[in-house]
């Protein structure tokens, strides 16, 4: 069983399972087709958990539409080592797809996630995620590679500080220093780009933020100020 945090439609939504193995897109994006409800925002930038308090009710109205206004589900597993996510259409819930082949890793190795690494530019500039960013870095020699900021398996940054806030910093591997924030808002970002981008190649039509439902799955032993640091990131993806 799993504890829902959602936000409303076109932001990215939060879900928290019970147990590392739980913690699959196969299971977030089953328990989102069944119960498809989003809670209403309760402010900015804060939102509550779903309740009944919080559901539109639409007993009164017979004609009022039920069903989801979203076109797919798409799941992102942000881990500490890798990192991928999942998706299915709301026409098909039962055929879930997992993200297309990342390029990179071992030849002849079929990768269903990405390692949770990113590279940013010396003027601290997203430029790449997963196996793209590790290759790239990796291949740089060393007087330049000292120049831009490399971060590996940063996610449990969020559990381990004490007073996290949005002024939290990531040391990347040559010590410079950047605000996690911006780290996990970029990481975000890019999943979101890769997630369209396939969409619409498979659907042969353009794909927005509007379709879909977005889930990010987070562990149980989160407190809550690295849940509401997570919110905060998937806000900054959507300006």
């Amino acid at each position: 069983m799993c504890n829902c945090l959602r936000e409303t439609q076109g932001k990215i939504e939060q879900m928290d399972m019970t147990t590392e193995k739980e913690s699959t897109p196969d299971n977030i994006i089953a328990d989102e087709m069944a119960n498809p409800s989003p809670a209403k925002s309760m402010g900015d930038p804060g939102i509550t958990p779903l309740s009944p308090s919080h559901i539109q009710q639409n007993d009164t109205d017979p004609n009022a539409h039920t069903g989801p206004s979203f076109m797919v589900v798409v799941a992102i597993d942000f881990g500490t080592t890798s990192s991928g996510y999942a998706y299915a259409f709301t026409k098909e819930p039962e055929c879930i797809h997992t993200m297309r082949r990342w390029e990179g890793g071992d030849p002849g190795v079929s990768n269903q996630k990405t390692p949770t690494t990113i590279l940013l530019t010396p003027d601290r500039k997203f430029h790449s995620f997963g196996y793209a960013a590790r290759d790239f870095y990796h291949d740089l020699d060393s007087t330049e590679s000292k120049h831009w900021l490399y971060l590996e398996k940063f996610k449990m940054k969020l559990h381990t500080t004490a007073n996290l806030s949005i002024d939290t910093e990531l040391h990347a591997a040559n010590g410079r220093r950047v605000k996690a924030i911006d780290i996990f808002a970029y990481a975000l970002a890019f999943f979101k780009e890769q997630a369209l981008k396939e969409l619409s190649d498979q659907a042969g039509a353009e794909f927005d933020n509007a379709d879909v439902r977005w889930v990010i799955t987070v562990p149980a032993i989160w407190k809550m100020p690295a849940k509401q640091f997570m919110r905060e990131a998937a806000y900054k993806t959507d300006p």
